[in-house]
């Protein structure tokens, strides 16, 4: 019973010291072709075209006062992406004012693993992710986007002929490199911060199974032999 209880109590402190992070990333998904918000799961089918939304909330940091979200380094992954999904090569995705310096992004492929960092990341450093950095409010005056959650990054790929499986996006804690704030909008480059942050918040893109759509299919010819 000591044991049942130690384990507990450890889990629990887990958990508060999860909760108690003040950065987070929350990765959200949108089926373009159909349609409607984006969210934690969404459906498609093959040729469908989604969106991978990363949204960024830097909590509300004690000690000092943050301004808006500075940068972040971190990569995307997902372990169920098919070669016959089509995505972009080169470019960079980067959202709105969080642009900042010279970048570009890179859809890595290994099988079935997918991992989108900076292009000259080959190696899989952790320190070469996607760097979503945003200019100081001093340079940025009215432009600089103090939003908490801040939507900073996205990708769209097609769904293939081969994805018979969910795909399921991350960004991994152990894959983050950086997470800042801007902490003044007088001085020329802005004083940051670096913060904390709890595991990523990911988002799965459910493919129905060809069974699955046989049977709907077959509802639809016995609904209507019905009808007749």
């Amino acid at each position: 019973m000591k044991k049942i209880a130690a384990l507990v109590a450890l889990a629990g402190l887990a958990v508060a010291a999860n909760a108690a992070g003040p950065g987070k990333i929350d990765i959200l998904v949108r089926n373009v072709t159909a349609g409607g918000a984006a969210a934690n799961s969404v459906s498609a089918n093959i040729g469908d075209t989604v969106e991978v939304q990363c949204w960024y909330n830097w909590g509300n940091p004690t000690g000092f006062t943050g301004l808006g979200l500075s940068s972040v380094v971190h990569n995307i992954t997902s372990a169920d992406f098919d070669a016959s999904n089509t995505t972009f090569d080169t470019g960079d995705n980067r959202v709105g004012n969080f642009n900042y310096g010279a970048q570009t992004q890179k859809a890595f492929r290994v099988g079935n693993t997918l991992r989108i960092a900076d292009a000259a990341n080959a190696t899989d450093l952790a320190g070469g992710g996607i760097s979503i950095k945003q200019d100081s409010p001093s340079h940025l005056g009215g432009g600089y986007n103090n939003a908490n959650p801040a939507f900073g990054y996205s990708f769209t790929f097609v769904v293939g002929a081969g994805q018979a499986t969910d795909i399921h996006f991350d960004a991994p804690t152990n894959r983050i490199a950086g997470y800042g704030v801007h902490t003044s909008s007088t001085t020329g480059t802005g004083t940051t911060k670096t913060i904390g942050f709890d595991a990523t918040d990911g988002a799965t893109v459910v493919i129905p199974a060809p069974a699955s759509l046989a049977l709907l299919g077959l509802g639809g010819l016995v609904a209507g032999r019905r009808r007749r």
